[in-house]
């Protein structure tokens, strides 16, 4: 995009901070991107990312994966999908909040605690909003930690109920609790959480924590934190016992994120290789293996009836698994890039899949994966997270000019549907 375009947009994105869905329903872009103004349409410019965009695949050069390029094309259309679904509605996007992007292919770095509170990762801080009072306030800083390399760079994030984690480069983990009425604050601009934890967890020089994930097992009142990370190591942390490590999985490659059953029974670690593992979590032994991916997969993500597991990968696709039977049951396709992140709502009713950039897709889990949205937008995806009741979806974007938090509802159409799960 020319330099004058460039500063035109950026102009123009300083006169207001939201759209809302009353600015769309009266013709406004959902983004505030002034189309009528420039020398492209949104169409042309859609043509053109699609066409320019490159997807970063760590195995592009392997013989025998560009063979199977054609076989998975077949099995693409082996599930056909409509793309009419209306799910989630546009609700607001908020230019306000804005997300950073460190490594390209860590995309874990929004969550939602409730429909109206999202936490997002900026620069070296992890700031929560309010929809309530339209206020962002920091909550953990980097800035202020006493990390183990001086200037630490946020790589991923997790939040639940109160506790808020960090995980860094360089193997850092810093966590705060969050004050529990945060939304109820209004005008308070730094309120950082009580420091709970801050160390670095391995000696390894490639450390980067590609992924945390909050567990609470049944029956167990202390929560535990699950990290990925470039070690090629798993580490279940307990939270309450000051990160006390409870367990610890070595694989053969760096993980890039770990994924834990609904019944605390099995982990299922993807990372640097093309296959998904699924691990007992007591004795940590491999009981099975989803091996139909083409290259390096960054997303996990279980169905909470427990049976079907979702994974996403390099190769554009995500795929869903019956782990009863070890039996792709889907492999649903992206559009412009790998799949970065996965998320089911907590009632089970939908899935959304997150590209790197412009796409995100709600898939109705009682229609087999069948029926989709596809959200359009134009930016780097910085993460995606339902809010815990499933009404709200949140999706971040990272850009220079048009960085926002896009809000959408579930429609009256999804809030009024009954039918039964998949198994």
């Amino acid at each position: 995009m020319p330099l004058e375009a460039e500063a035109f947009l950026e102009e123009a994105s300083k006169r207001s901070t939201r759209v809302t869905k009353e600015d769309v329903m009266k013709g406004q872009d959902p983004q505030g991107i002034p189309w009528s103004t420039l020398d492209t349409s949104r169409a042309e410019y859609r043509q053109n990312r699609l066409h320019n965009y490159m997807n970063y695949e760590n195995l592009r050069e392997d013989h025998q994966v560009q063979s199977s390029k054609q076989t998975l094309e077949q099995e693409i259309n082996q599930h056909p999908v409509r793309q009419d679904a209306e799910m989630f509605e546009f609700e607001n996007n908020e230019r306000l909040l804005r997300s950073s992007i460190v490594h390209f292919q860590l995309r874990n770095l929004v969550w939602a605690t409730s429909p109206h509170d999202v936490f997002v990762t900026h620069v070296n801080e992890i700031v929560h909003y309010s929809y309530h009072t339209e206020t962002t306030t920091a909550v953990l800083s980097l800035e202020r930690m006493p990390v183990s390399l001086g200037r630490v760079q946020i790589s991923t994030m997790a939040v639940e109920e109160s506790v808020c984690i960090a995980g860094s480069f360089y193997g850092d983990i810093v966590c705060v609790r969050v004050p529990h009425h945060l939304s109820a604050v209004d005008g308070r601009r730094e309120c950082s959480g009580e420091l709970v934890y801050c160390d670095r967890i391995t000696v390894d020089d490639n450390a980067i924590t590609n992924a945390i994930v909050i567990w609470k097992p049944r029956g167990n009142s202390s929560m535990q934190a699950v990290i990925s990370n470039n070690d090629m190591n798993v580490r279940i942390m307990d939270i309450e016992r000051g990160f006390t490590e409870t367990n610890k999985f070595q694989m053969p490659w760096s993980v890039n994120y770990t994924a834990i059953s609904p019944d605390g029974k099995l982990a299922c670690v993807v990372g640097d290789a093309t296959e998904a593992v699924l691990l007992d979590m007591t004795t940590g032994q491999r009981v099975g293996e989803c091996n139909k991916h083409l290259d390096y997969s960054f997303a996990a993500a279980w169905h909470p009836g427990g049976n079907l597991l979702t994974t996403g990968n390099q190769d554009k696709t995500s795929r869903v698994w019956d782990i009863r039977t070890m039996r792709c049951l889907a492999t649903l396709p992206g559009k412009i890039g790998a799949i970065r992140s996965l998320r089911f709502t907590n009632d089970g009713k939908y899935l959304a899949v997150a590209e790197p950039a412009d796409f995100v897709r709600l898939y109705d889990v009682a229609d087999n994966m069948r029926s989709c949205q596809e959200i359009d937008m134009f930016g780097e995806v910085s993460g995606i997270s339902f809010s815990p009741d499933g009404d709200a979806l949140f999706v971040g974007i990272a850009d220079r000019i048009y960085g926002s938090m896009m809000q959408f509802r579930r429609s009256r159409k999804g809030l009024l549907s009954n039918l039964d799960l998949c198994p």
